[in-house]
């Protein structure tokens, strides 16, 4: 079982999804906005204590360098007391941007679920607010994308992991830490 530490909604039902389509089983913990150090501390050991081989931390850079982000976010998290699970059963997947990155990816999942033609985004990690894209794609079709709505979840039943992972190399990184 694998232990996911998100940071809100979307993210919660995107990590769950992918998760039924990796053939995992997830326990969640929503963090309800940005990721807070102790918070992640206390829900990492609780995951652990639930029977979590480990913990994934899944974090998006909003518009921000990645790797400073995770590095940030490590330092902190071992100040915690998290020093001797960083990189063993607690890990860090920091998502280019947002996690609508990985939806973008796959235009087809989107068509789908959107019932219409929908022109494809060749590096959707280069897209610095995805959500603001994938908004603007769907008022295109008459609709609006809650990030907490039912979407996500709908959009990744219908991705294409190769596709995402062919597109997306922080989803490449996620992949290789749960599977």
């Amino acid at each position: 079982m694998i232990g996911f530490i998100v940071e809100g909604p979307s993210d919660e039902k995107v990590a769950e999804e992918l998760s039924r389509k990796l053939r995992i089983q997830p326990k969640i913990k929503q963090m309800h906005g940005t990721i807070n150090p102790k918070k992640a501390k206390a829900f990492a050991d609780l995951l652990l204590d639930m029977d979590c081989e480990n913990v994934l931390i899944l974090k998006d850079s909003h518009c921000s360098d990645p790797a400073k982000i995770e590095k940030n976010l490590r330092d902190r998290l071992i100040e915690e007391s998290l020093r001797d699970k960083i990189d063993r059963e607690v890990r860090i997947c920091i998502v280019v941007h947002a996690i609508e990155s990985w939806l973008l990816a796959d235009e087809e999942a989107i068509a789908d679920y959107l019932g219409s033609r929908v022109k494809g985004i060749n590096n959707p990690e280069n897209e610095c607010k995805p959500d603001e894209v994938l908004d603007e794609i769907f008022r295109k079709h008459g609709k609006d994308y809650l990030k907490g709505g039912e979407a996500p979840r709908e959009i990744v039943k219908r991705l294409s992991l190769e596709k995402v992972a062919k597109k997306c190399p922080s989803f490449i990184k996620f992949k290789t830490f749960i599977v």
